[in-house]
């Protein structure tokens, strides 16, 4: 497993490494992340629905995801007001706490500690747990510090190539797809993680961690401790095995500020040094807190 994290942590600083001494300049990190997201993940989900086995689990993370995520967004609501934060602070601190980096940090993060089987359940769990909450959410909490109309692009989301992927990933699963189709799909899809955690490192930067340390504190505390243990708590309290399925719904929320989210802040005008600094020192501190939930959560498997 160490070994695994240490793979990952290595490719992140290849990619802050290239930046810092000029060797690839950071605009180059588009190219990736338009390889990342049209090519890469649509592979990697077709892939890993195909492979996945839908079970009550599947269905009991999904439902369970989208449960967590409105008590972490009424969570960060009351913070925001016992720390007398202004409408855009407060957006900003709801957007950065709630909703976890699942797809750029958590399946490397996930196949590390969990194999393939794992990676599948992160798949879904991203695509219906994470991005289809913020996708349909993001614009009724921006509205509550723009004071506009709320539009949901429901266009975006159907053309968005990740859904298509889950799309036809879904109805593929009926059929009996050639092994060769099935393994360039999983070649294909696997070269999404180093390149990810390359881009990833290739557009970090920390020029403003300082400004909102305070507030920054309160957002990692939520974000990487207070949501993950909401999710465990309700499984302890309802009595159900802690599966592997919901060991990975544990972890995904466990990860760090998504970077859509800081997108949506910036799109909108709010907050964009709390945002990206978020976003930083979010995938920093993941690389000792992932771990602990790792082996937190095994303990309470024993």
């Amino acid at each position: 497993m160490l070994e695994n994290l240490l793979q990952i942590f290595v490719f992140f600083i290849l990619g802050y490494t290239a930046r810092r001494l000029k060797i690839i300049p950071q605009e180059y990190s588009k190219a990736y992340i338009d390889y990342i997201m049209n090519f890469g993940f649509p592979a990697l989900v077709i892939y890993n629905i195909y492979r996945l086995r839908f079970s009550l689990d599947v269905l009991g993370i999904i439902i369970l995801g989208w449960i967590v995520i409105f008590l972490t967004i009424l969570a960060s609501y009351l913070i925001s007001k016992s720390l007398k934060l202004d409408k855009k602070r407060t957006v900003a601190f709801i957007m950065m706490s709630t909703f976890s980096n699942t797809g750029f940090l958590g399946y490397p993060f996930i196949h590390s500690l969990y194999g393939e089987e794992g990676l599948r359940y992160a798949v879904i769990f991203d695509n219906l747990a994470m991005f289809l909450p913020i996708f349909l959410l993001a614009p009724f909490i921006i509205n509550y510090a723009k004071d506009g109309s709320t539009k949901i692009n429901i266009k975006k989301l159907l053309l968005f190539p990740p859904f298509i992927a889950l799309v036809i990933g879904v109805s593929l699963k009926p059929f009996d797809v050639p092994e060769i189709f099935l393994n360039l799909l999983k070649t294909l899809g696997m070269t999404v993680i180093p390149i990810i955690l390359f881009s990833v490192g290739l557009n970090l930067r920390f020029s403003h961690i300082g400004k909102d340390l305070k507030l920054l504190t309160v957002n990692m505390l939520l974000k990487l401790f207070v949501s993950p243990l909401i999710l465990l708590l309700i499984l302890l309290i309802l009595k159900i095995d802690l599966t592997l399925p919901y060991k990975v719904a544990i972890l995904q929320l466990a990860m760090p500020p998504m970077v859509l989210a800081s997108i949506y802040l910036i799109d909108a005008d709010l907050e964009k040094d709390f945002a990206v600094s978020s976003v930083a020192i979010g995938i920093i501190l993941s690389f000792l807190t992932v771990p602990i939930w790792y082996f937190l959560l095994n303990g309470l498997s024993i």
